[in-house]
């Protein structure tokens, strides 16, 4: 199997791992997931003014 190239491909190869590994099992009654991402810093705000 190929690993996905983006952090996004990897959350999804991630979650779909989990999804496979919980669906036939019966005592998983539900999964919560939460994905917090930082927001990027603007590059303005690294720049030094002149």
């Amino acid at each position: 199997m190929e690993k996905p190239k983006t952090p996004m491909g990897e959350i999804e190869k991630a979650l779909q791992e989990v999804a496979n590994a919980v669906k036939s099992n019966e005592a998983v009654e539900s999964i919560k997931v939460t994905l917090t991402f930082k927001k990027p810093k603007s590059s303005k705000a690294t720049k030094e003014s002149k």
